[in-house]
């Protein structure tokens, strides 16, 4: 059953606040809300429950519903439920929240917590492309959709391997090396065997995980340093910070540039706290 819905975007929190801009926006610019449609669902799903939007779950579709919207590139239905704010004025009063946060120890947290959600999505979201383009899909997958859903699912095999790999110590850039040459090896055992031969999945599965630990103990260290960050700049530990300025929600509907933007912002944030709580323990 759903919460009483909030009653100002103060009450929603910065994480509903960052989701629910991520699908207005998304849906404004037709931009995917997030990496890969599961993380999608699971934001759709969240503000569900905080009674700001309605889905047609457990239905695959309204049959007839005036106002649903469709999200551009994941093709989901959703309507916004929220009455408190004008539908034409919802992004702007997002804004001015966001305006109004500066950086805390609970901002940075809440930041690290989405890279932590956004980094192995985003990297999944590239592990199913490869799998696209190197054609690993049924045989009798022969509709462009099918064979992404087919793709997409053998794609969630690196979320396995984050949660039971090195994780959060390789970055984005080297879970992606990992992706492309675990799809490498499959392509190698596709040809000496076909595509249907038996175990080709699991040899995927194996080698991205046997690349990732190879990566993690520093075999690959000087080659796959992380990426520069773009925009040049990090967040100040030593001043307050407007959080518009950090906007780790942009990510979420943008997982691909965006995110390596952000790559050197969450390091620093990452430092931050670990010298906050270095410096409460001496204290």
């Amino acid at each position: 059953m759903a919460s009483p819905a909030p009653a100002t975007v103060d009450e929603l929190g910065l994480q509903g606040c960052l989701y629910l801009w991520a699908l207005l926006t998304g849906q404004q610019r037709r931009l995917p809300i997030a990496p890969t449609k599961r993380m999608t669902l699971v934001i759709l799903a969240l503000l569900q429950d905080q009674g700001i939007i309605e889905v047609p779950w457990p239905e695959m579709r309204w049959e007839i519903k005036p106002d649903a919207q469709i999200t551009p590139i994941e093709g989901l239905q959703w309507r916004l439920a929220w009455t408190v704010y004008e539908p034409g004025r919802l992004l702007e009063a997002l804004d001015d929240y966001f305006e109004t946060l500066e950086q805390t120890d609970f901002t940075i947290a809440v930041g690290v917590r989405l890279w932590s959600d956004l980094a192995p999505a985003e990297a999944e979201h590239y592990f199913e492309q490869q799998l696209v383009k190197h054609r690993f899909a049924a045989d009798w997958a022969q509709d462009l959709v099918v064979k992404h859903r087919f793709a997409a699912d053998w794609a969630q095999d690196l979320a396995f391997a984050y949660r039971e790999g090195p994780g959060a110590q390789l970055n984005i850039a080297q879970w992606r090396y990992c992706a492309w040459a675990a799809v490498r090896r499959g392509a190698s055992v596709a040809m000496q065997n076909g595509l249907q031969a038996d175990g080709l999945r699991d040899s995927i599965y194996q080698e991205l995980k046997r690349r990732a630990a190879a990566v993690a103990s520093g075999v690959w260290s000087a080659a796959l340093r992380p990426w520069p960050v773009a925009s040049g700049r990090t967040v100040r530990s030593h001043r307050p910070t407007r959080f518009r300025k950090m906007r780790w929600g942009g990510p979420l509907f943008n997982g691909r540039v965006a995110l390596e933007r952000c790559i050197g912002q969450v390091d620093q944030a990452k430092k931050h706290c670990s010298a906050m709580r270095a410096a409460g323990r001496n204290a």
